[in-house]
């Protein structure tokens, strides 16, 4: 599966701003940086820009702390479900806290 907001080790950053790996560490980045080996296993890695929303019912990629758009603030693990959102019950649209 390819998404077109994953950017590989050694990719040129096209767009500066915080970066998440697959391991959930954030990281800075500006335009014309390389997307470097994880910082937490030393391998090469995806990174995804920490701006991205997940949609409930989408599996979790990352582990970490999330937030939906009435701020309610979770933890999620690698593998977990994006659940909806406990105040209204609905649907919603999750980001990296």
């Amino acid at each position: 599966m390819t998404h077109h907001d994953v950017h590989k080790t050694n990719e040129t950053v096209k767009e500066s701003g915080s970066y998440i790996c697959a391991e959930g560490e954030k990281r800075e980045f500006q335009q014309g940086d390389t997307f470097p080996v994880c910082p937490v296993t030393g391998h090469d890695t995806t990174w995804r820009h920490g701006n991205h929303t997940h949609k409930t019912g989408e599996e979790v990629t990352e582990s970490g702390g999330y937030v939906d758009k009435d701020g309610e603030n979770i933890e999620l693990t690698k593998g977990d479900t994006f659940p909806d959102c406990s105040n209204s019950g609905q649907p919603t649209e999750w980001k990296h806290a």
